[in-house]
Parts: structure tokens; sequence; C-alpha cells
């Protein structure tokens, strides 16, 4: 399992990350500092909304 931080850092050096509440088929990536979904919406950077509050837990992320 990874911290937070630890999967933020996976998905800048390209790595898809995903928390033990989403869904098997969900994660999260990054492209050009922006994050990105399994859908391709783009959620926003590391410190926006979705990123520091909407992600809130701090444990329980893995690289898929």
């Amino acid at each position: 399992m990874l911290t937070k931080e630890e999967a933020y850092k996976a998905m800048l050096v390209g790595h898809k990350v995903r928390h033990d509440y989403y869904l098997d088929y969900e994660y999260l990536t990054i492209v050009n500092d922006v994050i990105y979904d399994e859908n391709g919406c783009a959620m926003g950077g590391k410190g926006e909304e979705f990123w520091s509050i909407i992600q809130k837990w701090q444990d329980g992320w893995s690289v898929v």
C-alpha cells in the first residue's frame, strides 16, 4: 500500500494509481501535471480541490 504522497509521486513517473475504495476499473494518472481519471476527464492539479480535498485518504493507495 502507498500513502497519498507516494501515490502522487508514482503518477508523476507514469504509473496509474487507485484507492482501496475505488471500483475495479477506476484509476488516476497524471499528464503534464494534470490528474486524469480512467475516462480521460481532467480532475485538476495537486493543489486543486479534487486531489487536496476530495481524495482525502492518506493511505490505501496502490499502483495499477
